[in-house]
């Protein structure tokens, strides 16, 4: 079906050319994190993708993977640290994981009761895991955001995308952050989501400049999904980050 569940997505699919950013929770410290979420907060991001912390990003490139080994990993079992970054974060909050790290031991669970995250955004789980947990997690007004990626069939594409309101369209096959790939032919996946009117497709994977998320809201994507180049920003400082996601937003506006 392609029920909403949250309102506050519900509002993100009404919106023009969204742009999604990528942070890790409690990244570059605990209380920078927090601090950092309040100034991205009256960022124009649509959205944010908030990494729950893993001792195996194995699906990540270097950079996030950095971030990820400089994470305290105590803070994934603070509930009440998690509180605070749904506190001050009143934009939809997708909340992505690997899934023997949330989804395995039964955690989203405990977080959907708790309200912390409108949408999960699980890589490495099958379509029929997703879908299954896109069930579960209706009465918690909690979305599960789906994946297509260009080595898929048509067929597959469309299988996935028929009754899949949030779509996380890959640019490529690989880790995030391999500037060194090309991005593949992603015209056969877009087309096969355009059909499907009700659905919203957002593009990720290697984007990083102005330039390149303008030629994507123009080719049809709903919005772009930035990770690596923002953490990459982060590492220089907060202020450069800031300044990163106040230049980059004008596109297509």
């Amino acid at each position: 079906m392609n029920a909403i569940a949250s309102k506050k997505n519900g509002q993100l699919m009404e919106q023009e050319n969204a742009l999604i950013g990528y942070l890790l929770a409690g990244y570059p410290g605990r209380t920078e994190f927090l601090q950092l979420l309040d100034a991205v907060e009256q960022t124009a991001l649509d959205a944010i993708e908030i990494g729950y912390p893993s001792k195996n990003p194995y699906g990540d490139g270097d950079t996030i993977q950095a971030a990820h080994r400089a994470v305290d990993h105590i803070l994934v079992e603070d509930m009440g640290y998690w509180q605070q970054i749904r506190n001050t974060v009143a934009k939809p909050i997708w909340l992505m994981a690997y899934k023997d790290d949330f989804i395995t031991n039964g955690i989203y669970r405990k977080f959907a009761r708790a309200k912390l995250m409108d949408a999960i955004v699980i890589p490495d789980c099958s379509h029929e895991e997703h879908v299954q947990l896109g069930q579960q997690l209706l009465d918690y007004q909690v979305d599960v955001v789906r994946f297509i990626r260009p080595t898929m069939s048509p067929e597959e594409i469309k299988r996935i995308s028929a009754d899949a309101p949030l779509l996380y369209g890959q640019l490529y096959s690989g880790p995030t952050g391999s500037g060194d790939q090309k991005q593949q032919n992603y015209q056969t996946m877009l087309e096969a989501v355009i059909e499907n009117p009700k659905g919203r497709i957002y593009a990720g994977f290697g984007i990083d400049t102005r330039e390149k998320v303008q030629e994507l809201l123009g080719q049809g994507f709903h919005g772009t999904i930035l990770g690596t180049a923002l953490i990459k920003k982060l590492n220089d400082s907060p202020e450069e980050l800031i300044k990163y996601l106040n230049q980059i937003k004008g596109a297509g506006r």
